[in-house]
Order: C-alpha cells, then structure tokens, then sequence
C-alpha cells in the first residue's frame, strides 16, 4: 500500500521496506496547452558527506545516463515510465551505490525556461513516486500540491542515507534559477566557469555540454590507460543528532535555499547595488524593520520565519510560498502582494496593510490579525483556523473555501465578502459587520449574532435555529426560507426583510421594526405584535389570527389585501 507524503515529510526505506534494493523513482507533470513547447528535463545529483558530487560523473542526466558505480540509471529525455503519467524515471540499485555518497537528489529543470519567460506556472500535476522495480508496487508517492509562478526549477525529492539507512524526504522546494544554480551548489570544483554568479544567465544546455564534454573526455582516457575507474575515497560523516519520531517526521530544512542565512547587511548591500530576484533567499530572523522594497522584488520561496518586518513597505512584492512563520509584520504595508501559499502562521500582522493582496492556500492559523487591513484580498481557501481577526477589515474580500474555525472575529468588517464555502465552526460573530454578504444555504445554528450588522445581505435558506440575534440589524436582508426555531427577534432591526411565507406562529415581535417588510403569506397565528412598527409591511395574505396588534399605530399603513386578521376575518 503506497503511503502519500506531504511536503517535507520523510519515509524511511530501510525500515518500512527491509532487505529492499532495487526501486525506481518516477517524476511527472503535466503541461498546460499555452506552453506545449516546454522541454522539462530531470536530473540527479550524487552527494557526499559534504553536499558535493565528487565526481562530474555523479551528475547524472539524459547525456550522462549512467553513475560510475552503476548504482543510478536515468530513463533519458522521455516519456517511458512503467506506468502511464510518468515523464522521466530514474532506476537505482542501492547495493552499488559507492560508500562516499550519502544523498542523492532528485532536480527537474525548464530548459531555457528563463530566456523564454517560461515558468512552472504553466506545469500541473507534478509529483515523484518511489515504486519497486522489480514488482512495480508503489512504495510512496509526493504530489508536488503548492503553486508556483516564476520557478523554473525545482527539486522534487531526495534519497538520503542516516544512520546506515536509506531514507525518502519530499521536497518540493522552487527556486527562479535554471541549471547552473544546482551545479554551483552541488559540484566541487566549479569546473563551468560561467556560473550564474557570474553575472549572466546560462544556457542549459551548455551546462550540461560542458559537463558531457568533461565525462567523455574521462572516460577516454581511462580506456586509453585500461584502467578501471576507482570510486573515491569515503569521506567520513559526521554523526547525526539523534532525533525524535516527530523530528524525524517533519523536515526543519524543508524550505532549504540556494543560499545560506544572510544578514540584513548584506540583504540591504544587495539591494542597493540593484539585485531584486531574491527567490529562495534564507533571510530568517533578519531585521528588515521599516525599509522599503520596491515592486518589481521577488522573495518567492524566501525564508522569513521569525524575521522583523515591523513597519516595512513591501507594496506588489511577490513573496509567493515564503515562509513567514512567526515573523513581526506589525503595521507592515504589503498591498497587493502576493502571498500566494505562503506560511504565515504565528506571524503577528497588527494593524498591517494588505489591501487586495493574493493570499491564495495562505496559512495564517494562530497569526495575530487585530486592526488588519485586508479590504478587497483574495483569501481563497486560505487556512485562518485560531487566528486573531479582531476588529480586522475584510471588506470585498474573497474567502471562498476559507478556514475560519475557532478564528476570534469580534467587530470584524466582512461587508460585501464572499463567504461562500467558508468553514465558521466554533466562530463567534458578535458584532461582525457582514452587510451585503451572501450567506444564502449556510448553516449557522447556535452561532452568537449579537449586534451584527447582517442589512442587505442574503440568508436565504439559512439555518438560523437557535441563533443569538439581539440587537442584530437585518434591514433589507434577504431572509427567504430561513430556518427561525428558537430565534428571539426582540430588539432585532427587520426593515424592509423578506419574510414571504415564513413560519412566525407564537414569534414574539412586541416593538420590532416591520417596516416595509415583506411577510406576505406568513404565518403570524398568535403572534406577539405589540407596539411593532408595520409602516408599509407587506402583509397581503398573510394569517394574523389570535396574534396581538395593540399599541400598533399605523396598521392602516400596511398591506393587508386577503390577510386573515386577528378575529378570523379575511381583510378586503
């Protein structure tokens, strides 16, 4: 039975699958019809103990297919999987793998995708399965979930060795880079010259013509000398802190960069110097409080957690899947950024300014909230579970599919939002303003509306049973078969509702303000109607027997053709 990984899980080969050798790891994807001409390429890098292939031959692609140990064998660039639906797969036999490599990662590259403004953006459905090649059972499997924009790299996986074990670990980490970014981080020599830090960007397929150029030219010689190629030394590794189950579970280096940590420093140094492509940078617990980024910077896939950006302005930046876990963003302006998938849960955003910003899958569970400004964002299936929304605004926002639960939105600005889908389990709604909003089919049974502001919004079919409305203001909402058992409707603002045909036999709504409802056919049998304002109520048709009109002043006012009044009689 295949067993589904998360980003930044792990899967431990050794022990899940005993005396197990020969695998094969599948990668696929699916391209959208605007970028046919795409040529998406996987290649694997062979390390050892110090992150380094130690050899170009450890660098194994569609033009080096083998490893010198015979341990990795490469598909090539085709589609030829056991399976349908995979692109590219990679066989490896983990009793060759020669003793000094210790991790081997799994790399899948646009090619050209820079110099063709070509981005993953435009690939769907991408994972990596590890399934036995021998009896095709699938092992694990990682679907790559998360979105992406600009990336034209990522690195799918990697097999890693702990212990004396081999071990699984999904990855799905994106970086704006093409090939030559992985061979400056993984081969030892630097043997291409023109690397990426080299003030221009390279050419794929000349990386890997070099690379091919280089193993040829190794591989002569050694058969012009017949002599067979040595595996290198071992070089020893460090003991690994022993961890826990959980740490074993969860990646602490899921969001691993290009680059190590960086100061504010030399951030800033870059910056001025006219840097703005910072994806994947590792900026965390940087202090960047109060300074200004302009527009045209990405910090996509960037590492945040914990970072200080208390005040800073960061207008139209795109921070697409950075993670800004437990980062100070207090009054931080970030208007129409893009936060698509970012990790920003224990983040503090008080009083911060994300006016129609993207914040698409964005988790902000337990992130602080109050006083926010997020009017016209789209927070599209975002997860906002525990989070503090007090006295937040979300005005026009979008929260299809949100996550809500357990959230804290006393006196939270939702006029005009889509709520459609949202989760409010465990959600107080005291004081809320939700004018304009459609809440039509929801259920909200037991949920607290004291004193929200529900005017002109739609209810229509909601269960409203047992719910708390006192001082709530309904004015012109859209009240069409809502489900009322139990409700008190004292003090509540009715103007102008839709009551049309609801069932309010026995409702006490002494003093309750009817004008210009609608409550045409309703049923109001011994009905409590004292002193309620009927000005204009529609009341054509509607049965008023044994209910209680005194100290009603302007009756005459009403609608009340074919109603059937408190005596029984049938009004003309």
């Amino acid at each position: 039975m295949s067993i589904e990984l998360t980003k930044g899980e792990r899967f431990n080969l050794s022990q899940e699958v005993p005396n197990f050798q020969k695998l094969a790891i599948a990668l696929g994807w699916q391209v959208s019809q605007t970028a046919q001409n795409c040529d998406i390429d996987a290649s694997v890098f062979m390390l050892g103990a110090d992150g380094r292939i130690p050899d170009e031959k450890y660098f194994v692609f569609y033009n080096n297919l083998t490893s010198p140990d015979g341990a990795v064998r490469h598909s090539g660039d085709s589609r030829n999987g056991q399976v349908e639906g995979d692109d590219e797969t990679v066989y490896v036999d983990l009793s060759k793998i020669n003793s000094t490599i210790q991790e081997i990662v799994f790399v899948v590259t646009i090619h050209e995708g820079q110099q063709k403004n070509q981005s993953f953006s435009q690939v769907t459905n991408a994972f990596i399965r590890l399934y036995n090649s021998e009896t095709l059972g699938e092992l694990v499997r990682y679907n790559l979930n998360q979105i992406f924009s600009q990336e034209t790299a990522l690195e799918f996986g990697r097999l890693y060795k702990k212990n004396g074990e081999w071990r699984f670990q999904a990855v799905g980490q994106g970086y704006n880079a093409g090939l030559q970014s992985f061979v400056d981080k993984y081969y030892v020599e630097n043997a291409v010259t023109q690397g990426a830090n080299a003030g221009g960007k390279v050419d794929d397929a000349e990386v890997l013509r070099l690379f091919s150029d280089r193993v040829d030219q190794q591989l002569r010689e050694e058969a012009a000398s017949s002599e067979a190629v040595e595996s290198p030394i071992a070089t020893p590794m460090n003991a690994d802190i022993v961890q826990s189950e959980e740490e074993a579970k969860i990646d602490d280096s899921a969001l691993e960069n290009l680059e190590p940590v960086i100061s504010a420093e030399e951030f800033l140094q870059r910056y001025d110097e006219g840097e703005r492509d910072f994806t994947g940078v590792n900026l965390a617990g940087v202090n960047l409080s109060g300074k200004t980024l302009e527009s045209n910077v990405s910090l996509s896939q960037a590492n945040l957690s914990n970072a200080n950006l208390a005040n800073a302005k960061l207008i139209q930046v795109n921070l697409i899947g950075s993670n800004l876990q437990g980062a100070n963003l207090n009054s931080t302006n970030l208007q129409s950024a893009d936060l698509i998938g970012a990790n920003l849960s224990g983040a503090n955003l008080t009083k911060a300014i994300l006016y129609s910003a993207r914040l698409i899958q964005a988790n902000f569970s337990q992130a602080k909230l109050s006083e926010a400004n997020l009017n016209s964002a789209n927070l599209t299936t975002a997860n906002l579970s525990r989070a503090n929304l007090t006295q937040a605004s979300l005005s026009s926002a979008n929260l299809t599919g949100a996550d809500l639960s357990q959230a804290k939105v006393t006196k939270v600005n939702l006029s005009s939002a889509n709520l459609s889908g949202v989760n409010l389990t465990g959600v107080s709604l005291t004081g809320v303003n939700l004018q304009g909003v459609n809440l039509s089919g929801m259920n909200l049974s037991g949920v607290n509306l004291t004193g929200t502001v529900l005017s002109y919004a739609n209810l229509s079919g909601v269960n409203l049973s047992g719910v708390n409305l006192s001082g709530a203001n309904l004015s012109v909402a859209n009240l069409d078969g809502v489900n009322l058992t139990g409700v008190s409707l004292v003090g509540v603002n009715l103007h102008g509702v839709n009551l049309s045909g609801q069932n309010l036999s026995g409702f006490n709504l002494s003093g309750v303000n009817l004008y210009g409802a609608n409550l045409s056919k309703a049923d109001l049998t011994s009905a409590d109607l004292r002193g309620a304002n009927l000005n204009c109520t529609n009341l054509e048709k509607a049965n008023l027997k044994g209910a209680n009109l005194s100290g009603v002043t302007n009756l005459d006012k009403a609608k009340l053709t074919g109603a059937i009044m408190p005596d029984g009689t049938i009004h003309q």
